[in-house]
């Protein structure tokens, strides 16, 4: 149990992350380190990681430690064998949908989940939900209409059209530098490393940095990059944008030691508001995000007490209103652009309300 003391250090606002950055610091790489923290540390950890996806990293981490016979340390254990299986079942979805998709002339991106975990030491270790594809505007409906036939998979299918909310490139020009991989005797589509790397620090960003585990999927694509990776490429030339990128690396290299060697100097002297690093280290302990989908504002008129319970959850972070509202990170107060984001989603809920009412009718 842990001790009065410990435990009002550990409800300070951003404790929690710290310890959460120390446990998966380095957690994707083949020689990954011992940790060092208590065994006080490692129970208050073990639930938070867990319910981000990151136990099976964490693992990593602790198996060669002191605690790893805790029931803590057994808690992290059982999930790095539970997605070790689940990666077996996803691969196969992933190389049979691909197949399918194909069989109806449609050449879908995979973006994120394995996209990304074929490059961690050990590729099961990185949980995948939802099988992200992208698709051309022209191809959508009719991936749309393959995809209802899908139905009842143990995966869902998340499809974009295009690159909508995930990049600002246009997708002739994504799908002209994307390459196939082999994945159980299919080929599949992916990213360049370029093209997957800036991607990964906007959605990171765009859903307010809660989750530790996309922080190392972009300290995974920096680390694993191919000599030939081409940082004219990978930045956009929009200041703003290049910017999210940067402050994305380095959060990755300040939080869970990304290396940084071989960076443009844009990126590597980049400078980190004194805001946002406290505002990601403290979306791992609350899950703020992650709170809001289980309370979606869409419920208000079905569950409203429910939704009223939730709303405190809805204020947007800094980092999400920052990167929604198109801004940079600097050392301006993020109050004006929270609140613009706030009010801008609710304009968008009012104007759904009466078709949302008429339904419910």
């Amino acid at each position: 149990m842990l001790s009065q003391l410990k435990m009002a250090e550990a409800l300070r606002s951003d404790t929690r992350g710290k310890l959460v950055a120390a446990l998966l610091a380095g957690a994707w790489r083949p020689d990954t380190s011992a940790s060092d923290c208590s065994l006080e540390e490692l129970e208050l950890l073990t639930p938070l990681v867990m319910e981000t996806g990151a136990g099976a990293l964490a693992w990593r981490r602790v198996r060669h430690s002191e605690l790893k016979a805790t029931p803590a340390a057994q808690q992290l254990h059982d999930a790095y064998r539970l997605y070790k299986l689940r990666a077996v079942i996803y691969e196969r979805e992933v190389a049979e949908i691909f197949r399918l998709l194909r069989s109806h002339s449609i050449e879908p991106i995979l973006v994120k989940g394995w996209a990304i975990a074929k490059h961690y030491a050990e590729p099961e270790t990185r949980p995948c939900g939802d099988i992200d594809l992208c698709v051309s505007k022209e191809q959508f409906a009719a991936a749309q209409a393959v995809l209802k036939s899908c139905a009842g998979r143990p995966h869902t299918f998340d499809l974009h059209r295009e690159f909508r909310h995930l990049d600002d490139r246009s997708f002739d020009e994504l799908a002209a530098r994307s390459e196939l991989v082999e994945l159980e005797g299919a080929l599949v589509r992916v990213l360049s490393a370029e093209d997957h790397l800036r991607v990964l620090c906007y959605h990171f960003l765009r859903e307010g940095g809660w989750r530790a585990l996309w922080l190392c999927d972009i300290s995974v694509a920096l680390e694993s990059r191919p000599a030939s990776f081409d940082w004219d490429l990978c930045l956009s030339g929009n200041r703003r944008r290049d910017n999210w990128v940067a402050c994305s690396i380095g959060l990755a290299h300040q939080l869970l030691g990304a290396e940084m060697s071989g960076t443009p100097v844009a990126v590597r002297d980049a400078k980190l508001p004194a805001w946002l690093l406290p505002s990601i280290l403290r979306e791992w302990e609350v899950r703020s995000m992650s709170l809001r989908h289980r309370t979606p504002m869409s419920s208000a008129i079905s569950q409203p007490l429910r939704t009223l319970k939730g709303l405190r959850h809805h204020w947007p972070t800094p980092v999400e209103a920052t990167v929604t509202l198109g801004a940079s990170f600097n050392e301006l107060p993020r109050l004006p652009f929270q609140v613009g984001n706030f009010l801008s989603r609710a304009a968008t809920l009012l104007a759904r309300l009466p078709r949302a009412l008429r339904n419910e009718h």
